[in-house]
């Protein structure tokens, strides 16, 4: 981070109010330079004066570093918020048996193979007025005013046509009228030899077609000399073998289907003629793995800020540098990187070890994937989090999702117990990590529940916490025999998650840990500007006292030595 002052005091540099007259001091008569002597007492007492200007200098610099990492965090959590949730970290990529349909996946996609058979293409209703050959788009088309009139979805649409419009001029005014835009468009055919007026609908589908219903008196224009070339028709698609029968189908208005299975969008390009096609997806372990070291270069790019910052590291390696740093030695910024490394070292919240018998989470720490943080005080990224791009490989080979989740896992609820289950959490208020969950069934009935030894509101069989760091944890109780039950919920959170939110506490505009540091330090910074204010005021009356006692002596001086003269005369006239 380079030093660029941004502030600004709102105290204004003392300005001397009083002057020395015309006191000067070079050539007196006795032969001593008392403005040296004056130059050499304010010099020394100028100490504290210089003690508040290099402790200011410092404090804003401090301050300029501090803002710069309160930026770089705000840039750094905004990297975060856009992988902080599976469907924004998962990558899918989509492949496809044949070129007729190709398909895209987003995150909300789930691994696996599907099928798809192409009965038709989405078609836009298309009319050729044939009835006349024009001779170029120049052809006048209305020898008077008149109108067009088209039929579509049920309602009349009238374009108004001003005397002497061309073939173009008539194209122009359909597709500049209000009432036609976004539902059929004009153009002009060309076969080489004559134009052709063509009407299409803007959007194709069956529903949106359209009829020449009037054409006033348009020059060569009937509404029998009006062929409907191309009918408006659906697309017709069976997935994974749905619709079963023979002559059903999946239909749609477009060629671009987005909403039959959840995270996939089918293109279609041409029909399968009964052929079914494959589809398989699968986790886009690249893009991943590209969003993981996006991740650590931004965060080791925030370590070395602080480490920088609270003198961890320094920003030069020529120890023979000239080159004077400051540094803040700040308790809040010590928590704030100690936060960082312990969430980078620890489980993820909510997560447990996994086991083969009793299963659990695949990953649950970044050290399982290949990360780890540099020790080694005498290198050049000490301190920074480092990554076995081997291992790292594996990992998403191995278990793409347990990766991702390991990172972007957010809200999600489990229950450790077969007597009851997480129906939900609410995603920033309930807390990540593990739950207690008592209750007691009597009677036939749920009589009590607590949820981290707080009481929790039971409904029939349901299970709700409303306060403590569990609010909005929302369990479905499934064993109705009477007894004590006890068990553990846990709400996942993923590394992503944990960290933006830690990084939230710090730069918060009112009460995060930096910025009641910065203006701790701007606060100072405006008490050392009226400190140095009093301070060069007093130098300045000091100045000019001294200069007042010491044209005084200068003067006295001068009468003696007159009188000295005099005296001298006087003897060596004797």
């Amino acid at each position: 981070m380079g030093y660029v002052s941004s502030l600004s005091s709102t105290v204004e540099a003392y300005e001397p109010l009083t002057t020395s007259g015309d006191v000067s001091f070079s050539g007196l008569g006795n032969g001593t330079d008392f403005s040296e002597i004056i130059d050499a007492i304010i010099d020394s007492e100028s100490y504290q004066l210089e003690s508040y200007e290099d402790q200011k200098d410092e404090y804003e610099y401090c301050i300029d570093l501090m803002e710069q990492l309160s930026d770089a965090i705000d840039d750094f959590n905004d990297v975060l918020d856009d992988m902080d949730e599976p469907d924004e970290f998962y990558s899918m990529v989509a492949e496809v048996s044949d070129d007729q349909v190709e398909v895209d996946a987003d995150g909300e996609a789930e691994p696996g193979i599907h099928t798809i058979i192409v009965n038709q293409l989405a078609l836009n209703d298309v009319w050729v007025n044939t009835g006349t050959a024009y001779d170029s788009e120049d052809s006048v088309v209305a020898t008077e005013a008149t109108s067009l009139t088209v039929e579509f979805g049920g309602e009349e649409i009238t374009v108004d046509v001003s005397a002497g419009t061309t073939l173009e001029g008539l194209v122009s005014a359909i597709n500049g009228s209000v009432d036609a835009r976004d539902k059929f468009e004009a153009s002009i055919m060309d076969d080489g030899d004559s134009s052709y007026l063509v009407l299409k609908s803007c959007d194709a589908g069956a529903d949106n077609t359209l009829t020449i219903t009037d054409t006033g008196s348009l020059t060569g224009m009937t509404v029998d000399g009006f062929v409907n070339t191309q009918t408006g028709q659906n697309s017709q698609i069976k997935v994974d073998g749905f619709p079963p029968g023979d002559d059903d189908w999946i239909e749609r208005d477009s060629n671009s289907i987005d909403d039959v299975i959840s995270g996939l969008t089918f293109n279609l390009k041409d029909t399968t003629d009964g052929d079914t096609l494959q589809v398989s997806v699968e986790y886009d372990t690249d893009d991943m793995y590209d969003k993981i070291v996006e991740f650590q270069e931004s965060l080791n790019a925030i370590i070395e800020d602080i480490q920088i910052l609270t003198g961890r590291t320094s920003t030069t390696d020529d120890e023979d540098s000239d080159e004077e740093t400051y540094t803040v030695d700040s308790y809040a910024l010590d928590i704030v990187y100690n936060n960082i490394k312990s969430i980078l070292s620890s489980s993820a919240l909510g997560f447990t070890r996994y086991d083969e018998e009793t299963g659990g989470d695949y990953y649950n720490a970044l050290s399982q994937i290949g990360f780890y943080t540099d020790t080694d005080e005498d290198s050049d990224t000490y301190g920074q989090l480092l990554l076995d791009e081997d291992e790292l490989e594996d990992a998403l080979d191995t278990d793409a999702e347990a990766v991702a989740s390991l990172f972007a896992a957010r809200a999600e609820g489990e229950s450790d117990s077969e007597d009851f289950q997480v129906i939900s959490v609410i995603d920033g208020v309930t807390g990540a990590g593990e739950h207690s969950v008592e209750y007691t069934v009597s009677g036939g009935e749920l009589v009590s529940a607590y949820i981290d030894g707080e009481e929790a509101t039971v409904d029939g069989w349901t299970i709700l916490a409303t306060s403590g760091d569990a609010k909005g944890l929302y369990i479905s109780v499934g064993s109705s025999a009477d007894g004590d039950y006890d068990g553990t919920a846990r709400v996942k959170q993923g590394k992503i998650g944990e960290l933006s939110d830690s990084l939230d506490t710090v730069t918060n505009a009112e009460t995060g840990s930096l910025t009641i540091l910065i203006n701790h330090y701007e606060e100072s910074v405006t008490s050392l500007d009226n400190q140095i204010y009093n301070e060069e005021k007093r130098l300045d009356a000091m100045e000019t006292s001294l200069e007042r006692k010491y044209a005084a002596l200068d003067a006295l001086l001068a009468t003696y030595e007159a009188q000295s003269t005099t005296l001298t005369s006087l003897i060596e006239a004797l």
